[in-house]
């Protein structure tokens, strides 16, 4: 997708930063789920948050190409 929508010469720049966010976003996940593992002491909200960031990204993808 990257490649559709960006020119050949930002194509590599464009994919860094996307690796390099959904690696700080992993971090970042990584420790709000701790915190609300001991919070609620289930895995109900981690698996929501998981299964609802797939149709966030989705939507997120519709609404920046159109």
């Amino acid at each position: 997708m990257t490649s559709d929508l960006f020119p050949a010469q930002a194509v590599g720049s464009v994919v860094g930063i996307g690796g390099a966010a959904g690696a700080l976003g992993g971090m970042l996940i990584a420790g709000i789920v701790g915190h609300v593992l001991q919070w609620t002491g289930s895995y109900k909200v981690p698996f929501l948050m998981a299964g609802s960031a797939y149709l966030l990204a989705l939507a997120a993808i519709h609404l920046l190409t159109t």
